[in-house]
């Protein structure tokens, strides 16, 4: 579980996403170098960003999105049964230690697999709110993840990756 740390709980700024577009606010937080937390929401869909002078370091979909468990089991790192001993655990803490410092204390990940599959977690969130052109969003400044980074990348590159990734699917859905 990634645990944050608020030091204040003003917000920022905040808006309509009908009328300032998402990218238009990632890219603010990127060229303003700002660190905080971007909270989304499009009902019933929620979404929350962190960012670390300007670069993304975090970000999750509330609902709707695969969950480490889930992606560990597609790349056949790990049983279902593990799996479960592992939730368990993770249970038996409160979901105050992370499901993937469990699976590595266990032998049963390596820090690069997990890596790559939270920066999948990410970018896929960070893909999917790209289409959201209702909502509202919420900027709060010194609110940090207490983990280590799992993503560092350029706004504009994650914007051109995800603008190319939806073109596809359009593109897949057309011929279709």
């Amino acid at each position: 579980m990634t645990k944050t740390i608020d030091k204040r709980r003003t917000v920022d700024f905040q808006g309509a996403l009908d009328v300032i577009s998402i990218e238009s606010i990632f890219q603010l937080l990127y060229y303003t170098n700002v660190s905080g937390k971007l909270l989304l929401l499009n009902p019933p869909a929620k979404a929350t960003f962190f960012f670390k002078d300007g670069s993304l370091v975090w970000g999750t979909l509330h609902a709707q999105q695969k969950q480490l468990g889930q992606r560990l089991l597609e790349a056949n790192l790990i049983t279902r049964e593990q799996l479960s001993e592992c939730l368990s655990v993770h249970d038996q803490h409160n979901r105050q230690m992370r499901l993937g410092s469990i699976m590595q204390e266990r032998g049963l990940v390596r820090e690069e697999d997990l890596q790559e599959l939270l920066k999948a977690q990410i970018k896929d969130a960070f893909f999917h709110v790209l289409s959201w052109n209702q909502g509202t969003f919420a900027f709060v400044s010194n609110s940090s993840v207490e983990d280590e980074i799992a993503l560092n990348e350029r706004i504009d590159h994650l914007l051109l990756e995800g603008i190319v990734s939806i073109d596809q699917k359009s593109d897949k859905t057309f011929y279709q």
